[in-house]
C-alpha cells in the first residue's frame, strides 16, 4: 500500500510535466507553420513595410490647399439639365475658379436626392472645404458626419 502512495503522486507529477512539454511543442509547431505560410518577404512587401514605417514616423503633411481660394456654389437641381430628375439642392466646390467637387445629391445616402435647403447644402460644402484645407483626403462625408451637421433632417 505504501508503494502506491509514493508511486501515485510520482505518476501525476510526470503527467503534468509531460503536458507542459507537449504544449510547448504545439506552440513551436504553430509558430513554424506561420513562418512557413508567411515565408520570406519579396521586394514589394519589404518596400510596403518600409513605407508604412516611414509614414508612422512622419508628421502629417500640410495641405497644398491651406491658403487656396476655395468657393462654394450652391445650385437648385431642378435648374440643371440631366438624365435623372433630381430634386433639392447640390453644391460645387471651386478651387481657384476650377471645379474640384460637383455634388448634386446627398453623399453617403442611397438614391439621388438633393439637400432640402440651401443652408444644408452650404453646411455640407463647408465641411468638405474644412477637410480639403486640413489635408483629410479623400474629403468624403459619412452618414454620421452629415447627421451631426444637421443636413439629414
Amino acid at each position: 500500500m505504501r508503494k502506491y502512495l509514493i508511486l501515485f503522486p510520482a505518476i501525476i507529477f510526470m503527467c503534468a510535466c509531460n503536458n507542459s512539454a507537449t504544449e510547448k511543442k504545439q506552440e513551436e509547431a504553430k509558430d513554424s507553420v506561420q513562418a512557413k505560410t508567411v515565408g520570406p518577404m519579396n521586394e514589394e512587401q519589404r518596400e510596403m513595410k518600409e513605407m508604412a514605417e516611414r509614414q508612422k514616423n512622419e508628421k502629417p503633411k500640410e495641405s497644398p490647399y491651406k491658403n487656396a481660394k476655395i468657393d462654394i456654389k450652391v445650385f437648385n437641381n431642378e435648374t440643371i439639365k440631366s438624365d435623372q430628375k433630381l430634386t433639392g439642392f447640390g453644391y460645387d466646390i471651386l478651387i481657384y475658379d476650377a471645379l474640384y467637387v460637383h455634388q448634386p445629391h446627398i453623399p453617403a445616402i442611397n438614391g439621388s436626392r438633393g439637400f432640402k435647403t440651401k443652408e444644408q447644402a452650404t453646411k455640407a460644402a463647408e465641411f468638405v472645404i474644412y477637410k480639403i484645407r486640413n489635408n483629410i483626403m479623400p474629403p468624403s462625408l459619412s452618414v454620421e458626419e452629415l447627421d451631426s451637421l444637421g443636413t439629414l433632417k
